[in-house]
């Protein structure tokens, strides 16, 4: 089973509603829920307001999915955020997407860590083969930036 987390802190000197557009531009149907936060100093802008999380399955990852090939970003997605977030047991991967980008529909991952956070997105799977089943499906090999084979999602969560 594929197991999709994606969470962001909001910041006093943002837009709450601009980043729950962010969000939902990327990961389909997703339900966010607002989250306290606990620290002090929130009205100087130096620390989060609140967070925004949803979570699901595969589903959530449909339009990251499309987003992904509409950009031909693959393989920098696989290379920047994938292989580098993948977990030493092979069960999951955490990633960062950018906030200003995801507002207007497209999928990017920082550089570096961003002064008012990131999107933060963890995949987890239930064996190490749905997680490479996963990679087929979102992240496949690619020829000039277009997918070589593309697998549906039905296949990620075979037995």
């Amino acid at each position: 089973m594929i197991y999709v987390k994606v969470s962001s802190a909001v910041y006093p000197t943002e837009d709450s509603e601009k980043v729950i557009k962010a969000i939902s531009s990327l990961f389909t149907d997703i339900e966010l829920k607002k989250e306290a936060t606990e620290t002090t100093g929130a009205e100087t802008g130096t620390f989060p307001s609140f967070f925004l999380s949803g979570e699901g399955g595969i589903e959530i990852l449909q339009t990251f999915h499309r987003l992904i090939r509409r950009e031909e970003i693959i393989d920098s997605v696989r290379n920047k955020a994938f292989s580098k977030g993948l977990s030493s047991d092979g069960l999951s991967v955490r990633f960062s997407l950018n906030k200003q980008a995801a507002f207007v529909g497209v999928p990017s991952v920082p550089a570096q860590e961003e002064p008012l956070g990131s999107i933060e997105v963890t995949i987890g799977a239930s064996s190490q083969e749905e997680m490479e089943r996963l990679f087929e499906w979102l992240l496949p090999l690619t020829e000039e930036g277009k997918p070589v084979v593309e697998v549906e999602m039905d296949y990620v969560e075979q037995n």
